[in-house]
């Protein structure tokens, strides 16, 4: 085989692992910001965080959150709601960026991969 095409794809191989693996962490991330809090499942991202501290900053302490299976949940406690988010997305965000950072590295199927 010609050394350009044999290089032109490798590159093609690697690009489709780097998509791949990119794909696999984001979703890695969704699974990490899934918090489970009065019998309901919520998403732990910055539009769930700020609609909470909306709520508290309004004076509310507690109210109905709708969460990810469309269940309306009373929330008896939003200052622990958001505490609990918020320590939910950071963990999630820290991984994520670990990961990427990791597979943005790697400059070879093998390094990109983990063999």
């Amino acid at each position: 085989m010609d050394e350009r095409l044999e290089r032109a794809l490798e590159f093609a191989n690697y690009r489709i692992t780097l998509s791949n693996q990119k794909r696999n962490i984001r979703t890695r991330m969704q699974i990490l910001q899934t918090l489970h809090y009065s019998k309901g499942s919520f998403l732990a991202d910055p539009i769930t965080i700020g609609f909470v501290s909306a709520l508290l900053s309004v004076g509310k302490t507690k109210g109905v959150i709708v969460d990810t299976k469309d269940n309306p949940i009373m929330i008896e406690d939003l200052d622990d709601f958001r505490a609990n988010l918020i320590e939910k997305y950071s963990e999630a965000s820290n991984e994520y960026k670990i990961q990427i950072d990791k597979v943005n590295k790697s400059r070879n199927i093998k390094k990109l991969m983990d063999w």
